[in-house]
């Protein structure tokens, strides 16, 4: 491969591309079902293992800029190095080398051959078949070990995408099936963080199926399959076509638990190297060490909430009981509670702000199944639920005869629906009664009697059978929209261990799991489908996300978050200051709780300056749009009209004017004026230009309200 990428030597090319293509014909036989056991000899795997390997990390040398250097070509232009050695492209190591040496990397990565290019797209195929591999034949463990560290090694290069993706697949895959290789493999990944590379360009690669079209790095959409592919299904389940199957495969009840567990294992195992990176690093490290966290947090809360990533709350839950532990706000090390402060005062304001919104949201679905049937359907007659409109109205659900448009449910004008159409609700709600019927042991006849009742029923669901419907309604979502592969299931299945995680699983209820799990494939179409549009499933997922012990921790980080304004490090006060004002920010009514009004009340009167006057910055901002606020912190902002620090009194002015012109009810006007009019002989300049200029807009703005008690005054 070196000598093609410099050489372009005919002869070896082909030769190259040949072998390929033999090592894809031979997987691709292979991978058939039904083969002959003796097609699958040890000695030929290893070999098609070995050359898979060893083109892999040649066409990283050809991509990575940094072999160019270390390894410089000899004169028949080809590479002289040893493949067994560790390549370090991280930016510590950049530091190290000189100017002139750098520059000549980045002039040769761009010249790239079209034959290396070739190479590098059968090599994607070869990698599909031999995830594939993985679950037809049991591979040596020394097989294991080359392809982990070659497919792990594809991370450190820019311009593979497509080739990180096969190994993110293949990784998984080897993740799945080899138990006893986690821990290997987890170690291998964790060692990368120090050599990655972090420049805005090639930082985010992996494009996540969203309308945002938003991006995340390859190593943490690796994580996150991995967390998810944590309780590999046996193969009965994953094939069976029909309840009987599902009935007669023997199931751990256990397995939804120890999905869960091994997700915790990957969050854990990450968090704790990550961190001690942070906490153990020389001074000169600690930023590198830092951004690896916040690119991972951005990355984690990036994907929070969409459908496809379930573990994304998992991991991040795991990562603020580690910083909530002496790991983060308890340790002694002032510089680790600061970074604890930064990233649970992120995560919490992203929390406050996904409840915020999913408290606004007006999705018939949510209203029907979280909040009871939709009021402003009820207070409309004959309109559709999704728009509330009544005009062109062209379909009606059989079971609930609630009105739909054919537009506002997302089917195109040259669709029909089905005369017997059914919307999600009541889709999903016959579903699972059906499945349940399924699930126990009756005749055919109770089976058909208990579908029939199920149908005419007008009965509303209790709770609990309400978020099951709206699960369902995900979990259909998912299985329609994703491939028909090992990821889509396993991240359904992911989903059931976490709705059942406070649930005691028993040998009757898993089979049920397992049913929902393949309803689509179980009812085989009996039922009318309908497609859900990606904004009503996102919208779907966050109502559904809210019930997860990640979002119901947002109290206990709240309360250490306001804990830590009590702090005796300044610098440690000011930044959990500046992450309360970020959870305020994302849901301006939290300035109302007790605890916090108690506690940026303390700091209106703390040692530094700075602190003061971020704590009136903070309320000062909601000040105008939440006129509540503004009345709960009125009588302690306006003590600050006579503090030390010019800055907090011009601060304290600006928010009592700003206060009383949003308001022109606000009961503490009158004693707001005579504050500021009493700091018009102050002995800052400054401040007696604020409080002139304040007077006048106050006075123009409420002089029916402050005449009489301007004539008082003068008088006096």
């Amino acid at each position: 491969m070196s000598a093609v990428m410099f050489k372009s030597s005919a002869e070896v090319l082909p030769a190259v591309l040949h072998a390929l293509e033999s090592t894809h014909a031979v997987l691709v036989i292979m991978t058939q079902q039904d083969m002959p056991k003796q097609l699958y000899k040890e000695e030929v795997i290893e070999r098609i293992v070995d050359f898979s390997r060893y083109q892999i990390m040649e066409v990283l040398a050809a991509y990575n800029p940094i072999y160019h250097s270390s390894y410089e070509p000899n004169e028949n232009g080809e590479f002289d190095y040893d493949e067994g050695e560790d390549v370090d492209n991280g930016p510590v190591a950049k530091k190290r080398r000189n100017t002139r040496t750098a520059n000549a990397k980045k002039s040769t990565v761009n010249k790239v051959s079209t034959a290396v290019y070739t190479v590098a797209q059968k090599l994607c195929s070869i990698l599909d078949y031999i995830k594939d591999l993985l679950s037809t034949v049991r591979l040596a463990d020394s097989c294991i070990f080359q392809l982990l560290k070659a497919s792990v090694c594809t991370f450190l290069v820019d311009n593979i995408q497509l080739l990180q993706l096969k190994s993110i697949n293949l990784l998984c895959g080897v993740f799945a099936s080899y138990p006893e290789h986690r821990d290997f493999l987890l170690d291998e990944i964790l060692h990368l963080f120090p050599k990655l590379q972090f420049s805005k360009r090639s930082l985010r690669a992996y494009h996540l199926p969203d309308e945002e079209h938003k991006q995340i790095q390859m190593i943490t959409a690796l994580l996150i399959q991995l967390a998810q592919f944590g309780t590999n299904l046996p193969d009965a389940i994953k094939t069976a076509s029909n309840i009987d199957a599902i009935l007669s495969s023997p199931v751990d009840a256990t397995c939804p638990s120890k999905c869960r567990d091994v997700a915790q294992m990957v969050a854990v195992a990450l968090w704790t190297n990550v961190i001690e990176r942070c906490t153990n690093t020389k001074a000169h490290d600690l930023s590198e060490s830092k951004t690896i966290l916040e690119n991972l947090v951005t990355d984690l809360l990036t994907t929070l909430n969409l459908p496809e990533y379930p573990a994304s709350a998992s991991i991040l839950q795991v990562l603020c009981v580690v910083l909530l532990q002496n790991a983060g706000l308890k340790s002694k090390d002032i510089s680790a509670r600061c970074m604890a402060v930064d990233v649970l005062g992120a995560i919490a304001a992203r929390l406050k702000r996904d409840s915020a919104v999913c408290r606004r949201e007006t999705l018939w679905i949510l209203q029907k199944l979280v909040e009871g049937e939709p009021k402003l359907c009820n207070e409309v007659n004959d309109s559709c639920c999704v728009c509330l409109s009544g005009k062109g109205i062209n379909v009606d659900c059989r079971l609930c005869h609630r009105l739909f448009h054919t537009d506002c449910l997302g089917v195109s004008g040259q669709e029909k629906l089905a005369r017997d159409w059914s919307c999600h609700v009541c889709l999903c709600k016959n579903q699972l009664s059906v499945l349940q019927s399924y699930c126990k042991p009756r005749s055919k006849d109770d089976i058909k009697s208990a579908r029939d009742a199920a149908e005419r029923s007008t009965e509303e669901p209790d709770l609990s059978s309400k978020f099951e419907i709206l699960q369902q309604i995900l979990l259909n979502y998912l299985e329609d929209t994703g491939q028909q592969d090992d990821a889509s299931l396993l991240t359904r299945w992911f989903y059931l261990s976490l709705w059942h995680k406070d649930t005691l699983v028993s040998q009757e209820s898993i089979i049920y799991l397992i049913a929902r799990l393949k309803s689509k494939t179980i009812l085989n179409g009996s039922e009318g489908t309908l497609s859900l549009s990606r904004n009503w499933a996102k919208k779907i997922c966050l109502a559904l996300g809210q019930k997860l012990s990640f979002s119901r921790g947002f109290d206990t980080i709240l309360t250490h978050l306001v804990a830590s304004l009590r702090e005796g490090s300044s610098i440690l006060r000011a930044k959990a200051l500046r992450a309360v004002c970020a959870i305020v920010e994302a849901d301006p009514e939290v300035l109302c709780d007790e605890r916090v009004q108690t506690a940026v009340e303390e700091r209106f009167c703390d040692s530094a300056i700075s602190v003061r006057e971020a704590a009136l910055e903070l309320v000062g901002r909601y000040i105008a749009s939440h006129p509540e606020v503004g009345l709960k912190y009125f009588e302690k902002v306006s003590e600050r009209i006579k503090d030390t620090g010019v800055s907090v009194r011009k601060r304290a002015i600006k928010i009592i004017r700003d206060l009383c012109t949003s308001n022109t009810t606000f009961p503490e006007a009158t004693n707001a004026f005579i504050e500021i009019i009493s700091r018009i002989t102050d002995e800052e300049s400054s401040v007696q230009v604020s409080c002139l200029s304040c007077n006048v807009l106050l006075f123009v703005h409420n002089v029916k309200t402050y005449k009489n008690k301007l004539l008082n005054i003068a008088f006096y």
